[in-house]
């Protein structure tokens, strides 16, 4: 048996707002085709199929030309409103998204990136209710590490996925 510890570094994005949570969650499931994005990953493997087209085109179907799809949320804020006596509290929720398409490009070339994948979007309500963040772990830094430091192709990847997301959460809190 051995163990290895890697340190790293990454950057953590955020971007403030003043729209409503609400708001937020609401352009985000539009975005991320929430209702049409249920059970992706258990549709792909049920089709048995090998071949990349049919595969990209379901895919396709459920984004509908956007770049990312629903996985899972959590919502935090209930969990914490359950402990303390059921005082509300600030909004907290954790919304995994992505698309099978760039994982699949991505774990080729690094399959410990999949630590990362799918990527998570926090997304906090201010304490006194005057707009919200969102935050998330740029991809081409968590997704790259222990990856070789001279793969352009991964690189190359990293900074598409993260250019996407940041284009995502610009699109979700822009007033």
């Amino acid at each position: 048996m051995s163990k290895t510890v890697t340190p790293f570094t990454s950057q953590l994005v955020q971007f403030a707002t003043s729209l409503s949570f609400a708001e937020v969650v609401s352009r985000l499931e539009k975005e991320i085709n929430k209702e049409g994005s249920g059970n992706i990953l258990e549709r792909i493997f049920a089709t048995k199929s090998t071949d990349p087209t049919e595969l990209e085109g379901l895919v396709a179907q459920v984004t509908g030309g956007r770049n990312f799809l629903y996985f899972h949320q959590i919502e935090f804020s209930t969990l914490l409103q359950r402990f303390n006596g059921g005082k509300p509290q600030p909004r907290c929720a954790v919304y995994t998204i992505g698309n099978p398409l760039f994982a699949q490009a991505i774990l080729k070339r690094n399959r410990q990136a999949a630590y990362h994948i799918p990527p998570r979007l926090l997304i906090t309500e201010n304490e006194d209710q005057s707009g919200t963040t969102v935050s998330y772990h740029l991809p081409s830094d968590s997704m790259a590490v222990t990856a070789d430091p001279n793969d352009a192709v991964l690189k190359e990847r990293l900074d598409d996925l993260s250019a996407k997301l940041e284009d995502l959460v610009t699109k979700i809190t822009q007033a």
